[in-house]
């Protein structure tokens, strides 16, 4: 099975304990009704090009019911934007595209020799102090990021963290198993601490840890892919889009 059909059939199929979830013939829809501001945890992505109509009432339905402003992702292997278009502008959502970067492992990846340098910690409890105060920078001092955060590491996910000097965290990454693959998310690094290391640091500890794994990520950065493939990582570029019911919110405009 290629990559990007093993992703897709992950992403399809497999339960996210620490989300309300709903899998459906069409595809899948998510949701976290305490955390109702984390676009991350709160959309819909749509795998069939059957009844469009029908799925976009359903997941109008799901999400008005819970009121959450109803959303549609693109993920690896999502129906094309082209074909949903017409219907995302009869039923009156917003379209903001822009390109990703779907990276995948490669095991003769190469080291960088400053990142093996850094202390990492690795941690498997709800986030406190410092670590705590690094995942809040990374939403500009919003908490809908770091909500969902500790309910993955409370699901048995561990988050990773570079330290400085200092002993202060300066970069982490969230690793998600299920099964042999992992997924990357959540990599982010201080301002005044990056190109220095620490995001490769953070990226390898992860790669380390789960050495017989397929490991990937997605990142709309070319800056950030670039440093995925010094580390080994394989690139394949997407086209990707969100789909808002009515306005796009201030993050979608950025």
């Amino acid at each position: 099975m290629e990559f990007s059909e093993k992703i897709v059939q992950l992403e399809k199929y497999s339960p996210i304990s620490y989300l309300d979830h709903k899998l459906t013939s069409w595809g899948r829809m998510l949701c976290d009704i305490e955390n109702k501001e984390s676009y991350t945890s709160n959309y819909a992505v749509i795998y069939r090009n059957e009844n469009i109509d029908d799925i976009i009432k359903e997941v109008e339905e799901y999400y008005n019911s819970r009121n959450i402003i109803p959303k549609i992702f693109n993920r690896c292997g999502s129906v094309e934007l082209n074909i949903l278009m017409p219907f995302f502008i009869k039923h009156d959502y917003a379209i903001r595209e822009f390109d990703m970067d779907l990276m995948s492992f490669d095991t003769h990846n190469i080291r960088n020799k400053t990142a093996e340098k850094v202390e990492i910690k690795i941690i498997n409890h709800a986030l406190e102090g410092q670590e705590y105060n690094l995942a809040i920078e990374q939403d500009n001092g919003e908490t809908y990021g770091i909500k969902l955060l500790n309910k993955q590491i409370a699901s048995g996910n561990n988050m990773f963290f570079a330290y400085d000097e200092f002993k202060k965290p300066v970069s982490m990454a969230l690793a998600e198993k299920y099964n042999d693959v992992v997924y990357i998310s959540d990599v982010y690094t201080t301002p005044l601490k990056r190109c220095k290391g620490y995001g490769m640091a953070v990226v390898n500890a992860v790669i380390s840890h789960y050495n017989n794994s397929l490991i990937y990520l997605y990142t709309d950065n070319p800056d950030a892919a670039s440093i995925y493939r010094k580390l080994g990582f394989s690139g394949e570029r997407l086209g990707s889009w969100w789909a808002v019911k009515g306005s796009l919110p201030e993050w979608c405009r950025e």
